[in-house]
Order: structure tokens, then C-alpha cells, then sequence
């Protein structure tokens, strides 16, 4: 009798130990992907700043069009709220894809690939919007001069001091932008290499 109620009592502990491995390992699975969640947001802040920035220049030039005079003029303009329009979906949609990547149900090596290869597609898409970038700042400097009602050549110093500054501070800036996500991604990274069951031996 005594043998069948340890017996019994072993169970019921075996089971109760079960029970809360349980739910250690989902608070911690919680966890885990509460941090990564947390790391991207990061960048999701960042992006979300740069949209409003960007659909308020493309609310901007809209609003200004009747300002513009020649064809030449309202074609950049129409490009460059276009570009307005298109680098914040670009952005926060390689973000989206970057962050909703569940590490959770897949195994470690599935959600090793499966960042890498959002990681790789979000850099890529970086590098286009910082391109598309400076192509947006070739076509709004004259559209925003023509709002003013001048022209390039009548701002003093132009070409030869004030452009060439603005393209090396777009340059460095996005340079820093770029190095900044790099990081996020990179702690991002790690942190999914220390949910690796093998580096835990």
C-alpha cells in the first residue's frame, strides 16, 4: 500500500514539475520574443519619424503645386511626392517583415535563416532608400526654390558651396542611420543565438 502511494505522490510531483517546465519555458519563449520585438521597435520609432517627415514634404508640395510653374518643374515636383509617398512604405514594410518574424515556432536554425534573410533584404532595401534619397533631394531642391518663386543659380553659392555640403550631410547621415540599424540588428542576432539549446551546454 505504501509503495502504490508514493507511487502515486511521484506522479503527481512528476506532473506538477512538468507543469511548471511549462510554463517556465513559455514565459521565457514570452520573453524572448518581447526583447527581439523590443530591439526592432527601435528602428520601427526611427522609420515612423522619417514617415511623417515624408508625407508632410509630399503634403507640402502638394499643396504648393499651383506655385510651380513650367513642365519641367511640376514633373520633379509630381516625382518627388512620389518619392515622398514610396520611401516610407519601402521602409517600414522591410521593417514589418523583419519584425514579425516568428522565432518562437520555428527551430533554431529555420529562425537563424529566416532573419538572415529578412536582415539581408532590409539592408538591401536601406542601400535603395538612401539612393532613391539622394535622387529625391536632386529633384525637391528646385521644386522647393521654384515654391519660393527663385531659381538654383540665383541662390548665391549654390553649386559650389551650399549642394556639395548637403550631399556629404546626407551621405554621413545616412551612413550613421544605416551603421545604427546595423547594431540593432546585430544585438537582435545575438540575442537569437543565445536561445541556441546548443550554446546553452
Amino acid at each position: 500500500m505504501e509503495l502504490e502511494e508514493m507511487e502515486r505522490a511521484w506522479g503527481d510531483l512528476s506532473k506538477r514539475i512538468e507543469k511548471q517546465e511549462q510554463r517556465i519555458d513559455s514565459a521565457v519563449n514570452t520573453m524572448i520574443q518581447q526583447k527581439y520585438r523590443s530591439r526592432l521597435d527601435k528602428i520601427r520609432y526611427a522609420e515612423s519619424i522619417g514617415t511623417f517627415i515624408c508625407y508632410a514634404g509630399a503634403a507640402y508640395v502638394s499643396l504648393n503645386l499651383t506655385k510651380i510653374e513650367g513642365v519641367m518643374m511640376q514633373l520633379a515636383a509630381a516625382l518627388s511626392i512620389m518619392l515622398l509617398l514610396l520611401l516610407p512604405v519601402i521602409s517600414l514594410q522591410s521593417v514589418r517583415a523583419i519584425k514579425s518574424a516568428d522565432i518562437l515556432s520555428k527551430t533554431y536554425l529555420e529562425a537563424i535563416q529566416d532573419f538572415s534573410k529578412q536582415k539581408i533584404k532590409f539592408q538591401q532595401l536601406q542601400k535603395i532608400n538612401v539612393c532613391l534619397g539622394l535622387v529625391l533631394m536632386l529633384l525637391a531642391l528646385p521644386v522647393l526654390a521654384a515654391i519660393q518663386g527663385k531659381s538654383l543659380t540665383q541662390i548665391p553659392y549654390f553649386l559650389t558651396l551650399i549642394f556639395p555640403l548637403l550631399v556629404v550631410f546626407v551621405l554621413v547621415f545616412a551612413f550613421w542611420v544605416l551603421r545604427h540599424y546595423n547594431k540593432v540588428l546585430r544585438e537582435a542576432e545575438r540575442m537569437l543565438d543565445e536561445t541556441n539549446p546548443v550554446s546553452s551546454f
